[in-house]
């Protein structure tokens, strides 16, 4: 058999799987939330068609499906919430599959901080791996300019920028917020982009539990960005 083929009936046979029990309890899990924290809930959404705001950042791409998108507020922050599903297809290499658990939290002062990622150390296999592919400018943050951060953190995450932002990331990212990060966060993700701050996780297995889990820490740490940043408003 074509090995093309063949890859695209494992696709579709993983996507059979993704409609059946994985799917479901995902969306018992987002349902709960949703209710829990009165957010508004619009299910699937077409980024080609729909007319509703897209949920950007790393993850998106012309072939990414969007499913259980909701909106809603917290600690007078806006949220959006997606369980995002896309393919990647590279020369030689098998087709993979990615689901991912975003939410989106509009920063306040966040207009002109600049492109970041917090990721794990093993970023070559991960689902961001195409993030250091499409945005090659991105490298490892030497961290330790203004203090020490501490080895819990250290050993489990990097940060990620372009090189002239790496004292502004740093500023931002302080050694008591690092710290925070490596007790409470792990082993979610987060990139700061054009004003917004996202907050991932690509487990299959998700939870009510994950997704408060994800939504308070994501408002936390929007808040310590937003102390730490510049307004965008002159009064």
């Amino acid at each position: 058999m074509n090995p093309f083929i063949e890859n695209i009936l494992k696709v579709t046979k993983n996507i059979s799987i993704r409609n059946s029990l994985t799917t479901r309890q995902r969306k018992t899990a987002i349902l709960k939330f949703v209710k829990s924290f009165s957010f508004v809930y619009f299910g699937h959404v077409d980024q080609h068609d729909d007319e509703h705001h897209i949920i950007r950042g790393l993850t998106v791409s012309s072939s990414h499906q969007d499913d259980h998108y909701s909106v809603g507020s917290y600690d007078g922050y806006d949220v959006s919430l997606v369980d995002r599903y896309d393919i990647t297809i590279r020369p030689g290499e098998k087709i993979r599959t990615h689901q991912w658990i975003i939410i989106e939290i509009d920063l306040r002062n966040g207009k002109d901080i600049p492109h970041i990622f917090l990721g794990s150390l093993n970023r070559t296999n991960s689902s961001y791996a195409k993030l250091f592919t499409s945005v090659t400018s991105l490298q490892a943050v030497p961290l330790g300019t203004f203090a020490p951060h501490s080895e819990e953190f250290t050993s489990r995450y990097s940060l990620f920028a372009a090189p002239t932002q790496f004292i502004e990331v740093e500023r931002l990212f302080t050694s008591e917020v690092t710290r925070t990060i490596s007790a409470h966060f792990w082993p979610l993700s987060a990139e700061v982009f054009e004003g917004s701050l996202y907050i991932y996780s690509d487990t299959q297995n998700i939870s009510a539990g994950l997704l408060e889990t994800m939504l308070k820490n994501g408002a936390w740490l929007a808040n310590k960005l937003d102390e730490h940043s510049y307004p965008t408003d002159s009064q």
